[in-house]
């Protein structure tokens, strides 16, 4: 791969992607009807011998808390190196990365006044502590941070309660989830600025439910920190219809604890390519999840939709030109250490990744793919997945973004990078509850997508 910079000028899988695009006649079909085979094979497969739920299952039985730090983390990378053993990887390791170690702790809340009503809701990732007997406060309501900011010293000494729903008039669910997410992330600095004393944000869902969700949150240096928690969307319409008759105070307590970094590890494998076994195809998902449910979709199923990609390719006895990689990443959810330390360990080799692939959307069906890509090297590689219309897999988005999180810091340095794009309409129903669960996940769903990332990663690292 050569680059000016930052920018990818060419890759060698783009360049073979091309070519075969000028091929004509008979070496032309010849190779589109390969491919196609390739693909309704690995669908066949995946359905008639389902081992992705099998893997997904045994995940969440080894580890099912498995937040950065804690000790599910060390089952659940001991777990992956087992696994990826047990399907035939040809070499297994664990990269080390400094992990941050944080703790939950208590969570009590609730409304004393006007009239008493419990309120559900959970600590988000990287909260302090309340005071020991708890903060009780007034409540401040805003739906944006403007809002608030026009409050000004009205809001000082209050509860801030950010209530701004996530938006339901868009079919793609993530972009929804980005405009509603600021408030979970940023709120508790937003509320520092004004004098407040704890962040209430109601839950980033659609849905109308009795589960908070949690989620990462930052602090700002110079500005005090104060504690924050999501309240369930039940809640938040409930105490937002009281807050509109008059005062109301809250009382709540969270236990939360910071310490000191540990050492995690991205756990890394290698299916070795046939000819070119230094160049690389990345296909990853986080190994890691929020601790309140079993993290089944977010995102043991991308875990598994990458070890069970590998068993199916080798179960079809194809070994692609290139090396699949498939990097079950550190610290995702509250940090992305596991990226940035994959990248900082493989900075040497990085020319040598011509695509990474990453699958954090859940085990919903498989519609297709984002792709970093544009133009006509976009144009060459949708011809090379074309064959996944025939499974209802062939949306191709280009110049969609990095792909995901983990594989961002590989699109920073110019790897071709992207994403496998599934029905989102329930991811967030799920999304860092305690109900993210193997029962939300649909079997037959997950082994589709184990199918679409065999066929995405063998056929890059096969041109």
């Amino acid at each position: 791969m050569k680059r000016l910079g930052r920018t990818v000028v060419v890759s060698a899988v783009v360049v073979a992607a091309l070519v075969s695009c000028g091929v004509s006649g008979g070496a032309a079909a010849a190779a589109d009807a390969e491919l196609l085979d390739r693909c309704l094979e690995l669908e066949r497969r995946a359905l008639a011998d389902n081992k992705a739920i099998e893997i997904l299952r045994s995940l969440v039985a080894a580890a099912p808390k498995r937040l950065a730090g804690s000790p599910g983390m060390i089952a659940a990378e001991q777990w992956a190196m087992e696994t990826m053993r047990e399907i035939g990887f040809d070499d297994v390791r664990a990269e080390p990365v400094m992990v941050p170690n944080w703790r939950r702790g208590v969570e009590t809340g609730a409304v004393v006044s006007p009239s008493a009503m419990p309120l559900r809701i959970t600590a988000l990732g990287g909260s302090i502590a309340t005071p020991p007997d708890g903060i009780e406060a007034e409540v401040v309501e805003v739906r944006s941070f403007e809002q608030l900011q026009a409050m000004g010293a009205a809001a000082k000494g209050k509860i801030v309660f950010f209530n701004r729903p996530m938006p339901r008039i868009f079919r793609r669910t993530g972009r929804a989830y980005g405009q509603a997410v600021p408030q979970r992330s940023n709120g508790a600095v937003e509320a520092a600025k004004v004098g407040g004393v704890f962040a209430l944000v109601r839950s980033v869902t659609t849905a109308i439910d009795g589960y908070p969700h949690t989620g990462a949150m930052s602090y700002q240096d110079g500005l005090d920190k104060v504690p924050a928690a999501c309240v369930s969307t039940e809640d938040a319409d409930a105490l937002a219809k009281m807050l509109a008759a008059g005062p109301v105070r809250v009382r709540v307590k969270l236990g939360c604890q910071t310490l000191p970094d540990v050492e995690g590890h991205n756990i890394v494998g290698d299916y070795r390519g046939s000819q070119l076994p230094d160049e690389v195809v990345v296909i990853g998902g986080h190994l890691d999840a929020w601790d309140l449910g079993t993290g089944a979709q977010d995102d043991g199923a991308g875990c598994a939709h990458c070890l069970e990609a590998i068993r199916l390719l080798k179960a079809m006895g194809c070994r692609p030109k290139r090396t699949i990689r498939v990097v079950l990443f550190a610290n995702e959810e509250n940090g992305l250490r596991g990226a940035r330390a994959y990248a900082a360990a493989h900075e040497h080799e990085i020319k040598d990744h011509v695509a990474a692939i990453e699958t954090d959307g859940g085990g919903f069906t498989p519609q297709g793919f984002s792709c970093s890509l544009t133009g006509d090297a976009a144009a060459a590689i949708e011809r090379l997945f074309a064959p996944l219309d025939r499974i209802r897999a062939g949306l191709f988005l280009s110049g969609a973004g990095s792909g995901g999180a983990d594989i961002s810091v590989l699109h920073a340095r110019g790897v071709p990078c992207f994403g496998l794009w599934v029905d989102g309409q329930r991811y967030f129903d799920y999304h860092h509850t305690a109900v993210d669960d193997l029962p939300s996940v649909n079997e037959r769903e997950l082994a589709l997508g184990a199918a679409v990332v065999a066929y995405a990663a063998s056929t890059l690292a096969d041109q």
